[in-house]
């Protein structure tokens, strides 16, 4: 038996690297029923002539719902400092879906040589909850080194919205240019050549990067109101010593999360976030 990891999957033929120069195309054996993502860990019955089959899935150490991935050990989420204009809001929704997955992730601020000045103000309200923030620029080749040095000895994900850059600063970090880099399309907004399908690329051994399709869940409805507060590690700790055990920190009194909110210890934008996101779960609640 051999151990690999799935690098892509295509028409139900999964390629899993085992540390060869060729990567083996496997299918799964009948058995296996959970669904089998890219990242995963694999044993797989060597055939010959670069051909296998899936036997086990080995236990997942975090997973990502959508973008589905397995087995990240870092994860950066991408916004650029202007075109698109960043949106704090969707930042914290996605900085929350990669804790429920179990992965704390970092924050890279592309396109920083537009706007400066808002790149370092994300940078600072971000630090602030507790999140590593990093500044730079695919187009000038900015701060690249400093993300290329975390790399080593990691499998790490890149993900984010539409026409943010991630391609051309995958392109930069790995010195490739065949990965697809399309411009903002002036009309929407939005990139017009995206990433369709998580890839691993494996950089060197026991290196890899993940491009990701991007956040295409980014609704909590799934979850109870009480289940969010912890998915913001700054707010997180303020939580479970009000003076009801119930408390949802909306109307309550007694609360310490709003208390800290007053005091400063907490960003109103960050309660912001909470409150909408517990608000919409109880809205959809009524109509249940």
């Amino acid at each position: 038996m051999t151990t690999g990891r799935v690098i892509k999957n295509y028409n139900g033929f999964y390629y899993v690297d085992v540390g060869e120069p060729q990567l083996v195309e496997c299918r799964r054996r009948g058995k296996i029923k959970e669904k089998i993502l890219v990242g995963d860990e694999l044993e797989i019955q060597l055939l010959g002539d670069d051909k296998g089959v899936i036997e086990q899935v080995l236990p997942r150490r975090t997973m990502l719902r959508r973008p589905a991935i397995a087995n990240i050990d870092q994860l950066f989420v991408i916004m650029a400092a202007q075109s698109p204009d960043p949106s704090q809001f969707l930042m914290d929704k996605m900085l929350m879906t990669c804790e429920y997955g179990g992965i704390h992730p970092s924050l890279c601020i592309n396109k920083c040589d537009l706007n400066r000045p808002r790149a370092e103000e994300l940078k600072a309200f971000y630090e602030t909850c507790g999140y590593a923030v990093y500044l730079v620029s695919a187009r000038e080749n900015c701060g690249i080194d400093t993300l290329r040095a975390l790399l080593p000895g990691k499998v790490t994900a890149f993900a984010g919205p539409s026409g943010v850059g991630k391609s051309s600063l995958l392109s930069q970090l790995l010195h490739r240019d065949d990965l697809s880099v399309g411009a903002v399309s002036a009309k929407i907004r939005r990139g017009r050549h995206t990433t369709r399908h998580s890839e691993i690329m494996k950089v060197e051994d026991h290196t890899y990067v993940v491009d990701t399709p991007g956040f295409s869940a980014l609704d909590f409805d799934h979850l109870e109101a009480r289940d969010i507060l912890a998915l913001l590690p700054d707010m997180a700790p303020y939580g479970g010593r009000c003076r009801f055990s119930s408390c949802l920190h909306r109307t309550e009194p007694g609360c310490l999360v709003k208390e800290a909110v007053q005091e400063g210890k907490i960003q109103p934008e960050r309660y912001e976030t909470y409150c909408k996101i517990v608000d919409s779960i109880q809205e959809r609640k009524r109509y249940v």
